[in-house]
C-alpha cells in the first residue's frame, strides 16, 4: 500500500511539473531559427555541436548513439530529443540515420508576472532535457515534414506557415508527454559551462557572455558556481587560464606574448599582471625558478584575480546594468564593520540586533546619523538586511545618472570621498583638481605624481573590502576587469563606476572623469591646452626627424617588447599626437592593428628598431635589461651608433594620464630638440 502511495505521489509530481512547463510555453513568444533535415551515413559522426538555441531532434529513420552533454541515448525511428541552448550534441550513426533538427528561441511575453519570471529562472522548460518515443508518431512527423517544406521555400508566407506548424507540433508533443507521464530533466548547467570554459578559455570570455550562451541570468550563474565550487565563474576561468599558462611556461620556449594569447589574454602585460597576482611573482621569474623541474604549488585560491578581456571583441553585454541590480534582484550579503577583538558572543548579539532593526525598518527611511558624506549610495536605498544605512540626501539635487561600460549608474553629482581602484588612471582625477581619498599601490608608484599623493591612503594591491568600508566613500571608480564578486561587495558600500579598460584615447578617458566629477569644463580646457602644445612643437620635431622612423622598445626578462600608439610608454604622443613614422612592422602590427605591444626575440630587433629609439627596462619585471643593452646586436643598431637612443622613466612610462603625458612630452621634446 505504501509503495502505491509513493508511486502516485511521483506521478502527481511529474504531472505538476509538466503543467508548469505548459504554462510557460503558453506565456512564451517563440521564434523558429532553423529547420534542418540531415542524413548521416553508417559510421559518420556529427561531433560536439553546441546548440546555439533550444532544439528538438526527431529521428525519421535509422539508429545512432546520441550524446547530449554527458547523457548517452540510443535513438531510433520516431525518437524525440530536446536540449537547451549551450548543450553539446554528438551523433554517431550506427546505420544510415535521417533526422530533423528544429532550432528555436523562446522568451516570456511582456508583461509577465513575477511568479512566472521566478519559475522561468528555476525551472526553464526551454533548457530542459528529455528523450522519448511518442505513442502516436505520425501526427508529429506529418507536421515536421510540412514545416521543413515550408521553411525551405523562399516565400515568406510559407515560412510563416512553418512557424504556425511549429506551435501545432509543440501542442501535439506536450499532449503526448502528458499522456505518457514524461518528466523533463534539468540539464547539468554547471557541467556545460565548465566544459565550455575548458574548450574556450583561450577566447575573450565574459560573465555576461557565458550567461547569454547558456540562457540564464548572470546572478543565477554566479550563485550556481558559488554553491558548487565556492568560486565565481570568472575566478574559475582564471584558474583554468593560469594552469594552462604554467604548463606553457615550464614546458615550452614560447614568448610571454604567445603564452598570453594562448591563455586568452590580449597582451603580455595584462597576462603578467594577472599571473603575478595569482602566483606572487612575474611569469618570467616563475619560468626561471621552475626551468629545472621540481614541484609547482597549487594556485593560491585567495589571491586570484579576474583576467582582463580584450576591448571591443563583440562579446554579449547587459544593457541597463545598474549598480543596485544586485540588491534589488539578487539580494546580496551584508558588509559589516567587525573589530578583530570582538568576542563571538558580542558579534552574535550585534547580528541579532541588526536583523531585528532590518525587519522593523522594512519599508521606512533609514538615516545615517554620522552625518558624513554627500549624496546617496546607489545600493543604500534598496538594500535590505545590511548594516550600512543610506545617507540623508535630496536625491534630485545631489545625484545624477552616469553611463559606464556596463550600463546606468546613479552617482553623487559632486563626489567628495572617491576611492580610485584603476591603478593607472588616478592622474586624471588630479588633473581635474580632485584628490581621491584612497587608491591602490600601483597608482602610488607613478614617479610623475611625486608629492601629489601624500594625503592619499594606500589600500594595497587588491581592494580590501573592510578597509574601504571603514573609509566611508561616496564613490568608487575602477576598470571593468574587476571581478564580479568584488564588485558585488563594493556596490554595497558606495556607487561603483566601471570604466572600459583602454577603450579610447587618454583625452577620451579624461573626459569621462570630467563627466563623473562634474568637471567637464576643466577636462576640455586641459585638452585644448594640450592640443596647443602639440601644435607648437610638432612642426619643429618633424623638421628634425623628417621621414626617419621612431620606435619604443622595452627589454623584459630575456626578450624585448615593442610598443605602438597605445598602452603608454609615450606612444600616444610619439605615434599619435606627433604622428612620427614607425618601422613598417610596428605600423602594421601595433598601430594599424589592435595589439598594444609585441614581444620579439633579439634576432628580430633590427626590424623593430627605428632610426630613433625610446627605451627603458621593463618597469614591472625582474628581468635583466643588460641581456639586450649589452648585446652586440643592440650595439650594432644605427640608432645606438648615432646616439639617438633616449631612456624613458621605467615606472613612469606605464602611465598615460594628463600629468604623466605632460612629463613625457617634455622629455620627448628635449630628446629631439634639446633644452
Amino acid at each position: 500500500m505504501k509503495g502505491n502511495v509513493v508511486k502516485v505521489r511521483e506521478v502527481l509530481k511529474k504531472a505538476m511539473r509538466l503543467n508548469d512547463h505548459i504554462a510557460l510555453w503558453n506565456h512564451a513568444a517563440i521564434k523558429v531559427w532553423d529547420i534542418r533535415y540531415g542524413v548521416l551515413e553508417c559510421g559518420a559522426e556529427m561531433q560536439g555541436y553546441r546548440l546555439p538555441t533550444s532544439a528538438f531532434l526527431y529521428v525519421q529513420s535509422g539508429h545512432a548513439q546520441v550524446q547530449l552533454d554527458d547523457t548517452l541515448h540510443g535513438m531510433s525511428r520516431n525518437h524525440v530529443l530536446h536540449g537547451g541552448r549551450g548543450a553539446c550534441l554528438t551523433i554517431l550513426a550506427e546505420e544510415p540515420f535521417e533526422y530533423y533538427l528544429i532550432l528555436y528561441k523562446a522568451v516570456l511575453m511582456l508583461p509577465s508576472s513575477r511568479s512566472l519570471k521566478q519559475q522561468m529562472e528555476s525551472d526553464n522548460p526551454f533548457q530542459s532535457q528529455y528523450s522519448f518515443i511518442p505513442l502516436y508518431p505520425l501526427p508529429l512527423l506529418d507536421k515536421l515534414e510540412r514545416m521543413h517544406q515550408g521553411w525551405m521555400k523562399e516565400n515568406t508566407l510559407d515560412s510563416f506557415h512553418a512557424r504556425t506548424l511549429f506551435y501545432q507540433f509543440i501542442h501535439e508533443l506536450l499532449w503526448q508527454m502528458q499522456r505518457q507521464g514524461i518528466n523533463p530533466v534539468d540539464p547539468d548547467l554547471m557541467a556545460q559551462v565548465l566544459r565550455y570554459m575548458q574548450d574556450h578559455y583561450m577566447e575573450p570570455l565574459t560573465l555576461e557572455m557565458l550567461a547569454e550562451l547558456f540562457d540564464c541570468s548572470v546572478s543565477y550563474l554566479t550563485k550556481l558556481f558559488k554553491h558548487r565550487v565556492n568560486e565565481s565563474p570568472i575566478r574559475f576561468l582564471t584558474r583554468i587560464r593560469m594552469e594552462a599558462s604554467v604548463n606553457d611556461l615550464v614546458h615550452s620556449a614560447l614568448s610571454l606574448q604567445e603564452i598570453a594569447e594562448r591563455a586568452g589574454y590580449p597582451d603580455a602585460h595584462t597576462f603578467s599582471r594577472s599571473f603575478k597576482k595569482s602566483y606572487g611573482m612575474p611569469p618570467a621569474q616563475f619560468r626561471s625558478r621552475h626551468k629545472d623541474g621540481g614541484p609547482i604549488l597549487d594556485l593560491p585560491m585567495l589571491r586570484m584575480k579576474s583576467a582582463l578581456d580584450a576591448a571591443n571583441l563583440g562579446c554579449y553585454s547587459v544593457n541597463g546594468y545598474e549598480n543596485d541590480y544586485h540588491l534589488r534582484i539578487r539580494g546580496g550579503f551584508s558588509v559589516k564593520k567587525v573589530s578583530k577583538s570582538t568576542s563571538i558572543a558580542t558579534a552574535a548579539l550585534l547580528l541579532c540586533i541588526t536583523l531585528l532593526i532590518g525587519a522593523c525598518s522594512n519599508g521606512t527611511n533609514s538615516v545615517n546619523t554620522n552625518g558624513s558624506g554627500n549624496g546617496t549610495s546607489a545600493a543604500g536605498a534598496s538594500q535590505e538586511g545590511t548594516t550600512k544605512a543610506p545617507k540623508p540626501t535630496n536625491a534630485a539635487a545631489t545625484t545624477k545618472t552616469y553611463t559606464d561600460s556596463k550600463g546606468s549608474v546613479t552617482i553623487p553629482s559632486d563626489p567628495k570621498r572617491i576611492i580610485d581602484l584603476t591603478g593607472s588612471a588616478i592622474g586624471n582625477l588630479l588633473a581635474l583638481g580632485v584628490t581621491p581619498l584612497a587608491a591602490t599601490q600601483d597608482a602610488l608608484q607613478n614617479p610623475y605624481l611625486d608629492g601629489k599623493l601624500d594625503d592619499v591612503i594606500n589600500i594595497g594591491e587588491e581592494p580590501n573590502i573592510e578597509a574601504i568600508l571603514d573609509l566611508d566613500p561616496d564613490l568608487i571608480i575602477t576598470f571593468d576587469y574587476i571581478e564580479e564578486t568584488q564588485y558585488e561587495s563594493l556596490v554595497q558600500i558606495a556607487p561603483v563606476v566601471r570604466l572600459k579598460y583602454d577603450a579610447g584615447t587618454p583625452a577620451d578617458l579624461l573626459l569621462e572623469f570630467g563627466k563623473i566629477t562634474s568637471r567637464e569644463d576643466l577636462a576640455q580646457d586641459w585638452i585644448e591646452k594640450w592640443n596647443a602644445k602639440i601644435a607648437e612643437v610638432k612642426p619643429k620635431i618633424n623638421e628634425v626627424v623628417g621621414d626617419k622612423t621612431v620606435s619604443i622598445l622595452q627589454p623584459f626578462a630575456k626578450g624585448i617588447y615593442a610598443w605602438g600608439n597605445k598602452g603608454g610608454r609615450g606612444g600616444e604622443i610619439i605615434h599619435g599626437d606627433l604622428g612620427l613614422k614607425a618601422p613598417p612592422i610596428i605600423q602594421e602590427k601595433l598601430i594599424d592593428g589592435e595589439e598594444f605591444g609585441a614581444a620579439l626575440t633579439l634576432e628580430l630587433l633590427p626590424e623593430y628598431a627605428g632610426d630613433y629609439i625610446f627605451t627603458s627596462n621593463w618597469g614591472w619585471d625582474d628581468g635583466n635589461p643588460d641581456v639586450v643593452y649589452g648585446s652586440k646586436l643592440w650595439e650594432s643598431l644605427p640608432a645606438v651608433k648615432n646616439n639617438q637612443v633616449y631612456f624613458i622613466d621605467a615606472k613612469g612610462s606605464y602611465f598615460n594620464d594628463p600629468i604623466s603625458l605632460e612629463a613625457q612630452l617634455e622629455f620627448i621634446v628635449e630628446s629631439f630638440l634639446g633644452k
